[in-house]
């Protein structure tokens, strides 16, 4: 994969246009673990509830993730719901993004809820709950 993958958030109004790239990914994401579906994911999108990620190379989607931001007791959290793509995607790096626009809506923390496996990848959060958590 180039060098030069982005992380883009999908505008809500284009998100009808980008679903058919990204379902594959998500369908996997959400067919592996947590409580979602695709059509409440899509739900949740087309309410703009959620916000849609992709990791675009230049020439094609590599991955996609979906986020919401909650309020806990302690503050406000984003949380990444969904999460799936290409096996050579450097996770950490497509995710500091997201991480980005977090810190600037006042987060005060990340969350992925995901299988296991994601632990491996994400060495700087924290098993929480069954679910990784980095402090921003």
């Amino acid at each position: 994969m180039s060098a030069s993958a982005e992380t883009l958030c999908v505008p809500p109004e284009r998100v009808a246009v980008i679903w058919p790239h990204v379902e594959g990914f998500l369908r996997a994401a959400v067919e592996r673990c947590g409580d979602w579906t695709l059509p409440t994911l899509r739900g949740c999108l087309d309410r703009q509830e959620m916000l849609l990620w992709v990791l675009w190379d230049g020439a094609a989607i590599r991955a996609a993730a979906v986020t919401e931001v909650v309020i806990v007791p302690r503050g406000k959290i984003c949380r990444i719901v969904a999460c799936g793509g290409a096996r050579a995607v450097r996770w950490p790096r497509a995710l500091a993004p997201i991480e980005a626009y977090a810190r600037d809506l006042g987060c005060c923390a990340m969350r992925i809820d995901g299988r296991r496996g994601w632990q491996r990848v994400f060495a700087d959060y924290a098993t929480q709950w069954i679910t990784l958590e980095k402090g921003l």
